[in-house]
């Protein structure tokens, strides 16, 4: 059931990194993230964006619990993280069962030497009290959610395609039914038809479960269609916010302005031997994301996909 409770709650957080000098004798403070919060609840899906360097992963360290905040609190599921240097186990596991991260690259986070089902059935076996049939019963049922087949599942990362190792990535996090899941750029490395059925996963998810999204990217396009609130970084300030479609339909911001006008699009053109963008909104290129995503502000119509929802025959 949704509750009206914040499900993630970050209040006035900053990030100092101590960067050494290249001569050694002193030390520069790199203030990689300032001043940032947000509130959350469950079925919500924000977009965290801006270039790299803007201070967007790091925040999505922070909440994940992988950086200290130097200042502020970052609260998830009810509990504050990031306070202490170091937890307990059983806080540890605690932490993974409310909160997982999807990464851009799969292998990053998956054993290339395991099987998909046994990854997910070690997950299952660490932190829930499941026999044996229980768990493959419950692995069955994550690879059917992510658009598996047994064949798949018992197949090592590199025998699949990068479609494929993200789905699995995320069955994987999705075995300890997370209340939230950040998304890191997990589109990324994808063509864009494979980026779309991705997605469309995603929304699925989404809508069945009531999930919470924060979708790192510096992909306006993607986030235009699966995120309903935005946060625009810049150099790891917040300089626009609000919701998604409004903001990057009416940028009050310079900078969101200079990033939209970033995005290629098939209005580009040619001058002077230099492509410059016509066109001041974001828009999907290459394809156009597949049935509905579903938000809790929008629906947005069904749009039209040439490619399959499946990805079998790799990227």
């Amino acid at each position: 059931m949704v509750t009206d409770h914040p499900v993630v709650r970050v209040e006035d957080v900053h990030k100092v990194f101590r960067a050494w000098g290249i001569t050694h004798r002193g030390a520069a403070d790199v203030h990689a993230v300032k001043g940032v919060g947000f509130e959350l609840r469950e079925g919500d899906s924000l977009a965290i964006v801006g270039e790299s360097g803007s201070g967007k992963t790091t925040t999505a360290r922070m909440l994940a619990g992988l950086e200290r905040p130097t200042a502020g609190t970052v609260w998830v599921a009810g509990r504050q993280r990031g306070i202490a240097r170091r937890i307990s186990l059983a806080e540890r596991r605690r932490n993974a069962r409310e909160l997982q991260m999807v990464l851009q690259d799969p292998y990053t986070s998956l054993d290339r030497h395991q099987s998909i089902v046994s990854a997910i059935d070690e997950v299952l076996a660490l932190h829930f009290s499941l026999g044996r049939a229980a768990r493959a019963r419950r692995i069955a049922e994550l690879l059917e959610q992510v658009g598996l087949d047994r064949r798949e599942g018992a197949a090592r990362p590199h025998q699949l395609s990068g479609g494929q190792r993200q789905r699995a990535a995320i069955a994987r996090a999705l075995a300890l039914e997370p209340r939230v899941l950040v998304l890191d750029e997990p589109v990324a490395a994808l063509d864009v038809s494979i980026q779309a059925q991705v997605l469309n996963l995603l929304a699925d998810i989404r809508e069945a479960t009531a999930i919470t999204y924060v979708f790192i990217s510096h992909d306006l396009a993607v986030v235009r269609h699966v995120t309903d609130q935005i946060l625009v970084m810049k150099s790891g300030t917040v300089v626009e916010r609000g919701r998604t479609a409004e903001v990057l339909n009416a940028p009050r911001d310079p900078y969101t302005q200079l990033l939209i006008d970033a995005v290629p699009g098939p209005n580009w053109h040619t001058a002077n031997g230099a492509a410059k963008p016509r066109s001041q909104k974001a828009v999907l290129t290459g394809a156009t994301l597949a049935r509905h995503f579903t938000s809790t502000v929008d629906r947005l119509a069904p749009m039209e996909c040439p490619a399959a929802r499946k990805d079998n025959a790799g990227d």
